[in-house]
């Protein structure tokens, strides 16, 4: 089921471009996301670290909702994670950071298949 889901999501996600292969991968993602976790995030003046911290958060918690999006309409039959109620996109990063950082192995993978790595991981779903 997971490995259904990972594969729908990269191809909703993942629009070709021969060349580049996928837009983030797992390492561009952490080092993006790193800056936002050591409190250079929303606070900084530079442009370049206000962008990565957008893009960050943005890419994060679009994965989430595109998950939350294909189970509404019947993509795929159920959740692969059940995330606890009251979860702030600050914690998502902090438990995509602490993933991929955990697991060197992804650093080449799309970004979004770590993400959703790290949610099914961090937060499963009792049944």
């Amino acid at each position: 089921m997971t490995r259904l889901l990972l594969t729908l999501i990269m191809l909703i996600s993942h629009q070709a471009n021969a060349a580049d292969g996928y837009f983030e991968n797992s390492y561009g993602l952490y080092l993006k996301c790193e800056k936002t976790l050591n409190g250079e995030g929303e606070s900084s003046v530079d442009p370049q670290t206000l962008y990565h911290t957008g893009l960050c958060g943005g890419y994060i918690s679009g994965i989430h909702d595109s998950v939350k999006d294909l189970v509404l309409h019947g993509l795929i039959a159920k959740d692969p994670y059940c995330m606890p109620a009251g979860i702030n996109r600050g914690q998502l990063v902090s438990v995509v950071v602490s993933y991929i950082k955990d697991n060197p192995e992804s650093f080449t993978q799309s970004a979004s298949s770590s993400v959703l790595s790290a949610y099914s991981e961090s937060f499963p779903c009792n049944e």
